[in-house]
């Protein structure tokens, strides 16, 4: 499956700068809650899924992508 950029509107108004956001997607669907504002914070959440699929082995790939500011 294609690694496909979720779409963000994520803006700092103040100083008109595009704020980066990550989020955790399983076989490029998104399974995170949460926007998360680095990767070493998405990277908890990347953890929790891999445990999930080392337990319960499905073939799918868990992975930390960037939102993309539109």
């Amino acid at each position: 499956m294609s690694d496909k950029i979720i779409k963000n509107v994520t803006k700092n108004t103040e100083s008109n700068v595009d704020i980066k956001r990550y989020v955790v997607t399983r076989s490029g669907l998104r399974v995170s809650e949460l926007d998360h504002q680095t990767k070493e914070d998405a990277q908890i959440e990347y953890n929790h899924w891999k445990g999930i699929v080392a337990r319960w082995p499905d073939g799918s790939k868990v992975k930390i992508v960037e939102l993309e500011n539109s």
